[in-house]
């Protein structure tokens, strides 16, 4: 039943441009992109047990290092994709060590990680462009894959994701995948069973800035543009929140948390200037009445 229904999730995916408008294609792709970046943080979060507030750090250097790769030194999509994403994981290294603390600490350390490169990109304008960011980049080319218009691209961003979500779903369900658990049940009792628990959180924090540096890249790809906006701190937080809203310790949770937060962003923005409040407002009602997402309620109901 989950294979037939993750089949079908596919082929409807498929086919909704041929059925949808432009502007339903873009949103579908901003929210399989930022569907990445929440499952990103879901590892951490609904796997490890770690309130991550840096995510979009990771994101953002991805997008940047593309950007100016190929706007600023005429690079090939590959290699600069592969050095955005080899750029993200290497700031996950170092921020990775946030691992060492727990709890409130380590919210308040990922915070701070993060406000650092929020910072770096808005003040270092020489390099980052300040407010007005990295512009004009292009759609991806490489080889025979030339990609012309938000459709082809669509395309690309979901086999991509696909590929993600098959990788992420052997990482979760592996011993190591269940050692993750296994630490946010009980730390004390995995490290009694001679566990390195803290290498675990360590490469666990880094195999999440790994999925969100990808998400980076196709973000950069898709807006066309990157600035200080993509490091900022709601970008981290509505991660998580997209994650809590679909349903944490889940594949398909963060992409449904994902839909939920950018229709209504998208929606509610159009008459309702403050429509973060609404934003707020849903992660309320998520935690107060359904704590297991859109995912929990549909165990519940089945």
């Amino acid at each position: 039943m989950r294979f037939v229904a993750v089949g079908i999730s596919a082929l409807v995916a498929a086919a909704i441009p041929s059925v949808a408008g432009d502007f339903w294609t873009t949103l579908l792709t901003q929210i399989l992109i930022f569907g990445l970046l929440a499952l990103s943080a879901d590892l951490l979060l609904g796997h490890a047990g770690l309130f991550s507030l840096c995510h979009a750090s990771f994101f953002a250097i991805a997008a940047y290092t593309t950007a100016i790769l190929q706007v600023r030194h005429g690079m090939g999509t590959g290699l600069a994709a592969l050095a955005g994403v080899a750029a993200g994981t290497v700031l996950a290294m170092i921020f990775a060590l946030s691992v060492r603390t727990r709890g409130v600490y380590f919210i308040l350390i990922t915070l701070a990680f993060g406000y650092v490169i929020w910072g770096v990109a808005h003040r270092w304008s020489s390099f980052t462009g300040g407010d007005n960011g990295v512009t004009n980049v292009p759609f991806p080319s490489v080889g025979w894959l030339q990609i012309t218009n938000t459709t082809q691209y669509y395309y690309l961003v979901l086999a991509i994701v696909l590929v993600a979500a098959a990788v992420y779903n052997v990482i979760v369900t592996s011993p190591f995948g269940l050692s993750l658990r296994g630490i946010k049940s009980s730390e004390a009792k995995l490290r009694s069973l001679g566990y390195d628990v803290g290498r675990h959180l360590y490469v666990a924090f880094v195999i999440s800035g790994v999925f969100a540096s990808v998400a980076g890249v196709l973000y950069v790809y898709h807006n066309r543009f990157i600035n200080p906006v993509a490091a900022s701190f709601p970008v981290s937080v509505e991660a998580i929140l997209m994650a809590i809203v679909g349903g944490t310790g889940t594949i398909l949770g963060p992409f449904l948390g994902s839909g939920v937060i950018l229709i209504l962003r998208n929606w509610v923005s159009g008459f309702f200037h403050y429509y973060t409040a609404v934003l707020g407002v849903v992660f309320i009602v998520t935690v107060l009445w359904a704590p297991l997402g859109i995912m929990g309620l549909i165990a519940r109901w089945r």
